[in-house]
């Protein structure tokens, strides 16, 4: 009688198939916590600007146009129209980071101040339905009840790039 020495080929490839299988699964699991990681890191920095972002995100997004296209930086108030007809107007005013919602016919308008200390403020539409924005702020504004008109000498400031896409305009016979 034969003692058994070993695996066979068909066994040793059926292990291998396992093996590339479960480290492709741990891959995936890896790079899916790296971001998260990212992106946790981020609100954590500055959850007030992950607030901010998500809101002109949407904005831009949600906007049929904009109004006052221009390829070359400008510190001009944002302005998209709405596909209710309406206007957003994103604008800086005395350090803050303004938009104001303007709906159609009534006239209503909606402001909200979306970040205090902001030290720049550039938009610019390269190509239509992109809009890119570069917004340079202060780490830790002063409170608002001691807001100055100035911006603080010293404080810890950043700039943040973002690019968006419209996506309210679309539709047509080629889609």
């Amino acid at each position: 009688m034969r003692e058994h020495r070993g695996t066979s080929l068909v066994e040793l490839l059926v292990v291998l198939a396992l093996l590339s299988i479960m480290v492709l699964v741990a891959a995936d699991l890896v790079v899916h916590s790296v971001r998260l990681l990212g992106a946790t890191g981020r609100s954590v920095r500055n959850p007030i600007l992950v607030h901010v972002t998500s809101r002109l995100r949407n904005d831009v997004q949600e906007a049929a146009a904009v109004t006052n296209p221009d390829t070359m930086w400008s510190e001009d108030p944002l302005v998209l129209a709405t596909r209710a007809g309406g206007l957003v107007h994103i604008a800086v005013e005395d350090g803050n980071l303004v938009r104001r919602n303007m709906a159609p016919g009534s006239g209503a308008v909606e402001e909200r101040v979306l970040l205090r200390g902001v030290t720049s403020w550039w938009w610019r539409s390269p190509v239509p339905g992109v809009v890119d924005l570069n917004i340079g702020y202060l780490i830790n504004p002063s409170p608002e009840r001691s807001v100055s008109r100035d911006p603080g000498y010293g404080l810890e400031r950043r700039k943040e790039n973002f690019r968006f896409a419209i996506r309210g305009s679309g539709g047509g016979t080629h889609w």
